[in-house]
């Protein structure tokens, strides 16, 4: 039975941040923020190493024994692509180039999607920061009206309209984009 001549109470608690912690919080936090627009990094150095002279001399040499018994050859490095040399010399192979191909890719295929993914980082080439967590909000800037800093409502600087999939709030959702 709920209720009774007693009637019911509610009890409050309250948790609330200790005064000492409350300065580092914050500090934490705008340190976090500003980390996270920095974006991802990749790894642009080698992953895999190339033969050494020593390697590629022994497969020469298991190659001609094999055909000195009337074998076929094995294919040697002419299947491998040119190693890259990196610093101090090493020599290997690094998927950086790929990763770069498969961004310019993007960029060019989904242009609107591109610029979502893009929009909360700093330029990685100027430094420069975002306009906002979510970048412009998938429109350009409009410099026509010498208004530096405002957003064009078209989404592009010669007046096209946008299809770039972009809600009111400058989320882009795929479902939304439309261009022709």
């Amino acid at each position: 039975m709920s209720g009774g001549k007693g009637g019911s109470t509610t009890q409050t608690t309250q948790q609330t941040i200790p005064s000492y912690l409350q300065a580092p919080i914050k500090r934490n936090i705008a340190k976090a923020e500003d980390l996270a627009q920095i974006g991802f990094t990749p790894y642009m150095g080698p992953e895999v190493a190339a033969m050494t002279p020593m390697q590629q001399a022994a497969m020469r040499n298991t190659s001609q024994a094999a055909q000195a018994y009337g074998l076929q050859a094995a294919p040697g490095q002419e299947i491998m692509p040119e190693p890259q040399t990196f610093a101090g010399g090493i020599q290997g192979y690094s998927s950086f180039p790929m990763y770069e191909q498969a961004l310019a890719e993007l960029e060019a295929r989904m242009p609107g999607q591109y610029a979502a993914l893009t929009a909360p980082f700093i330029d990685p080439v100027t430094g420069a920061e975002p306009l906002s967590p979510y970048g412009n909000g998938g429109q350009a800037q409009d410099t026509a009206s010498g208004g530096e800093g405002r957003s064009s409502s078209s989404g592009f600087t010669d007046g096209r309209t946008s299809y770039a999939g972009y809600n009111s709030m400058g989320v882009y959702n795929p479902l939304m984009d439309k261009r022709p």
